[in-house]
């Protein structure tokens, strides 16, 4: 392979990978400027909140208990 053919090769990589590179870039700025919509969360009381964080914290207990028998490992995370 002359040499000739290999710097174009390699410049032809070098300018892929800046163009996915900047294309990664210009997509994740968007994703960032993009404003989740808060509106719907607004309206909920306090007591609805807290209500919905003990139903989403007793599926994770629930979640983690059957990972934790189906692995059979114990949790080095876990305290005693």
């Amino acid at each position: 392979m002359p040499i000739a053919i290999r710097y174009r090769l390699l410049i032809g990589l070098l300018l892929g990978t800046l163009l996915l590179s900047v294309a990664l870039n210009f997509y994740c700025l968007q994703q960032l400027e993009a404003a989740p919509d808060y509106a719907a969360d607004a309206e909920l009381t306090v007591a609805e909140a807290e209500l919905e964080l003990a139903h989403t914290r007793a599926r994770l207990a629930v979640c983690e208990q059957a990972t934790r028998y189906a692995s059979g490992a114990p949790d080095s995370l876990a305290r005693p």
